[in-house]
């Protein structure tokens, strides 16, 4: 069963990136994995329920990669933040149509709210983890890691949706922001440990 969940979840995901949500349908799916739409609703009750399940799954494997980079910190802060940066901006490059479709329709549902508020709760526990080590390390002062930490992903995710802005309104994506999103991403990181590095 877990295969072939893995299965509509890599589908899904395929459609979902090249698409986008709204213009995806469940009998597509169903079409493209050769199985019945009453078999993809077996799995897969209603198509929030799959987008929830796709996003679990693209959000999983960046957290993984991003654990990574935090358990390599070897004094290196703003080394690390500009490596998360970098990969995050890979899988964004791979999901852009995901990111800006995020952004707009797909948040009005509960499920979804709250699926992404554990995403920004899991991402300000990780780098509230790396700043912690920074501050072990003595390499950075910080009052308050978990204070940081959330301040700094809101910063990044705010320039995020900065650049992709006109992407969230006509729907219509443009790769080439990934560059803009992670130029100014770094540049913010560095402005804001200027000077705080020992």
């Amino acid at each position: 069963m877990e295969n072939r969940k893995d299965q509509i979840i890599e589908a899904a995901l395929k459609r979902f990136s090249h698409f986008g949500f709204q213009k995806t349908t469940m009998n597509e799916i169903a079409d493209d994995l050769r199985i019945t739409k009453a078999n993809l609703y077996y799995y897969y009750p209603d198509k929030t329920s799959l987008i929830l399940a796709v996003l679990h799954y693209v959000i999983d494997e960046i957290h993984a990669d991003e654990l990574k980079l935090i358990n390599k910190y070897k004094g290196n802060l703003i080394e690390t933040l500009v490596g998360i940066l970098e990969m995050r901006a890979s899988f964004l490059r791979k999901y852009y149509v995901l990111h800006i479709a995020e952004n707009l329709d797909w948040l009005k549902g509960m499920d979804i709210q709250c699926t992404m508020e554990s995403f920004y709760t899991r991402d300000s526990e990780c780098i509230a983890h790396l700043f912690e080590k920074a501050i072990a390390a003595g390499e950075v002062e910080l009052a308050d890691a978990q204070d940081a930490a959330a301040a700094y992903v809101e910063l990044t995710k705010g320039v995020s949706i900065l650049h992709t802005v006109s992407d969230i309104i006509t729907g219509i994506p443009n790769e080439q922001n990934v560059d803009l999103i992670l130029a100014s991403q770094v540049r913010a990181t560095k402005l804001i440990f200027a000077g705080k590095i020992k």
